[in-house]
């Protein structure tokens, strides 16, 4: 397999990182359908070439990811000696390179502490309280001689209120960052497929100023109330028809169980058959669904919560997220599904119902800085271009899809990756580069 020079990047830096440097616990952090998979199986391979000996732990969070983790991993290294630790899978294999739930081999982890190096799988995904459960883990193996080291992967690396997932604090898991590549890069590089987000029907948007905010995310109940409502969805299904004729392979993004049921009965109406995807769902079925929508047997889905982490979809062309979160890493889960290339399309097309894109900034724009922001809506981060409905950073000098001129004064322009920035901003929002001295050039 040919890798990408970025993921070449990648896993030169994460095998430095596991055999020079002095630091235990690193992150790597990657977008949605950049290959992250393809690297750590890779960075594996060669530690296993260079180190016969080697063992490695990978884990994550739910079962669907240790199994395709499993896949993956004997796609790319037919021979490679791994193995699946999973109780929901009824698989309890340790082998040189074992796949586990974390749940599952928490339990036994003093029964098989042999462990040199520990990859998380979807990182952001560990929340303050549960990364004892990992540092447990973590003693536990080194209590029988080992000292692992840990990388995370992450497309998301922080959680809401309480920033990003690595740094020196005692609370964070993980103490470095060993790699980062942005989405912007990649996307102009070629490599992700650009999301473009357009203006929706303002009678499609729901009120939320009362929906109040809970530990992770909005109050659900609240959220049901305020979007669960036949002329909303009405009016969402009406814009998305508008926009696309229904020509555009599209998941639907619904705020809950109510108002997915909702979408079903509306677009059942118009003739549309587009399977709702719950919680509830049973396996089989839901695997079912996923693969007649990539084989192109179905041209559209419902979901709730479901199909975020941890699902690729290559032929998704159109994302209608009706969805309003408090969370800046679900958000951009949601929008990372769309990001894969695909023969059959040239772009994705964003339709977002839930004022996300004014609260969070467009997607090669948000920040974690943005999680702990004490008025989220005081000012909109995002905008729209008159001529083309674009919607972009409110900081964009020009329209990144018409050229039509946004603004022209009180920006000021990076150096390094060109990106307008407020006059007064001290770090670049896009490429994060110190701007307060090398800047000086306000347009």
């Amino acid at each position: 397999m040919e890798l990408r020079p970025y993921q070449q990047e990648a896993i030169l830096a994460l095998k430095n990182f596991y055999v020079n440097s002095n630091e235990k616990n690193g992150l790597c952090i990657l977008p949605t359908a950049s290959g992250k998979t393809i690297i750590f199986a890779e960075l594996i391979k060669q530690l296993i070439t260079d180190i016969p000996k080697l063992r490695v732990l990978i884990l994550a969070h739910t079962q669907e990811i240790v199994q395709q983790n499993e896949e993956k991993l004997r796609a790319i290294w037919p021979d490679l000696d791994v193995g699946i630790y999973c109780s929901g899978l009824r698989r309890k294999e340790i082998k040189q390179v074992t796949s586990a739930s974390r749940d599952s081999i928490i339990k036994e982890i003093g029964e098989n502490p042999d462990w040199d190096l520990v990859i998380v799988d979807e990182a952001h995904l560990i929340p303050p309280e549960q990364s004892a459960r990992y540092q447990y883990i973590l003693d536990t193996i080194a209590m029988h001689g080992n000292e692992p080291k840990i990388i995370g992967f992450t497309a998301t690396p922080f959680r809401m209120y309480s920033g990003e997932i690595y740094g020196e604090s005692k609370d964070k898991l993980f103490k470095t960052l060993i790699y980062k590549k942005r989405i912007d890069e990649l996307v102009n590089s070629g490599y992700l497929c650009q999301l473009r987000a357009v203006v929706t029907d303002p009678k499609a948007v729901a009120d939320i100023s009362a929906v109040r905010k809970g530990k992770n995310d909005f109050i659900q109940k609240d959220l049901d109330e305020a979007t669960a409502v036949d002329s909303i969805v009405e009016s969402i299904v009406a814009d998305w028809l508008n926009k696309t004729s229904a020509n555009l392979p599209t998941v639907f993004y619904a705020s809950s169980v109510n108002q997915g049921v909702l979408f079903s009965q509306c677009l059942t109406e118009y003739g549309f058959d587009f399977p709702l995807i719950t919680a509830q769902t049973p396996k089989t079925q839901r695997t079912d669904y996923l693969q007649q929508f990539e084989q192109g047997q179905l041209n559209g889905l419902i979901n709730i919560a479901t199909l975020t982490t941890g699902w690729d979809a290559p032929r998704l062309a159109c994302i209608v997220n009706a969805r309003p979160t408090a969370s800046t890493s679900l958000f951009l889960q949601i929008l990372g599904r769309g990001l894969r290339l695909h023969p059959s399309k040239g772009e994705t097309l964003l339709l977002d119902y839930g004022q996300n894109l004014e609260r969070f900034g467009v997607i090669e724009r948000v920040k974690p800085e943005l999680e702990d922001r004490k008025h989220h809506d005081e000012q909109a981060l995002a905008t729209s271009c008159d001529v083309c409905d674009t919607v972009v950073s409110v900081y964009e000098l020009e329209c990144p899809f018409c050229t039509e001129t946004l603004r022209e004064d009180n920006i000021s322009t990076c150096y390094e990756c060109n990106a307008g920035n407020d006059m007064y901003a001290q770090f670049c929002e896009v490429c994060g580069e110190e701007i307060e001295e090398n800047m000086g050039v306000f347009n």
